[in-house]
């Protein structure tokens, strides 16, 4: 996968998010994967990991449902680094910057995803999301 690939998959995986559409977002993912990140409440780092499908796509519907109550409308993405590891494998680390429908910041994150390229082509089996902050988008709904 070269740069230009790596985008084009990218921007199929935001516009999922773009319309809040948790299946589109699952269907970039591998089963089995997992994502790791700070939010077990007492300042250390989780792994959540699926092993099957049906959670996964369950976690991103959640997900969205997440993001819609908080006002999201659009995320935009900017490549900062990747490597591949071979005709198989890829790591990328994206800035990823989220917008409420009235034009204002709802959250800036970095995440680092590994990819792999399986019979379906490349899908995410791993990710490590940091500075995203999901208890604070609840939160804003709650307000």
């Amino acid at each position: 996968m070269d740069r230009q690939q790596l985008i084009d998959f990218f921007d199929r995986y935001r516009a999922a998010f773009d319309r809040l559409d948790g299946d589109a977002v699952a269907d970039c993912w591998h089963t089995p994967s997992a994502i790791a990140d700070s939010r077990d409440g007492h300042g250390h780092g989780r792994v959540t990991v699926w092993t099957e499908e049906a959670p996964m796509r369950a976690n991103m519907q959640a997900l969205c449902a997440v993001y819609r109550e908080a006002g999201f409308a659009r995320t935009e993405f900017e490549l900062l680094e990747h490597l591949a590891f071979g005709p198989d494998h890829m790591v990328a680390h994206l800035r990823w910057t989220l917008w409420r429908r009235d034009g204002s910041l709802l959250q800036r994150f970095g995440t680092a995803y590994q990819l792999l390229r399986g019979a379906d082509g490349w899908r995410v089996f791993g990710a490590t999301a940091y500075q995203e902050d999901i208890s604070e988008m609840k939160r804003h709904v709650a307000q």
